[in-house]
């Protein structure tokens, strides 16, 4: 039983190096990038240049959403008339 304790205490003060280094290994935070036509709209609109491309990244997320759901529509449509057809013949 002791032995069994002291391998588990051993097998932990191992273990504490490693789990700490890929702690530190993490990826660092994205950025948003400025292209010259954010910084082109940016101008135009007369924000920072930092504001323009949160609302490019805000708005290029909400787009991907709503193409994934309309993809799922037609998904659901193709395959129930995919279903149809086959029971047609």
């Amino acid at each position: 039983m002791k032995q069994l304790i002291a391998s588990v205490a051993a097998l932990g003060l191992l273990a504490t190096p490693v789990a700490a280094a890929q702690t530190k290994m993490a990826a660092p935070a994205k950025t948003t990038k400025t292209t010259k036509a954010v910084a082109k709209e940016a101008k135009a609109e007369g924000e920072s240049m930092k504001t323009e491309a949160a609302e490019h990244k805000a708005a290029a997320k909400h787009h991907g959403k709503a193409k994934k759901h309309h993809a799922k529509k037609h998904a659901a449509k193709k395959a129930s008339a995919t279903a149809s057809s086959t029971k047609k013949s």
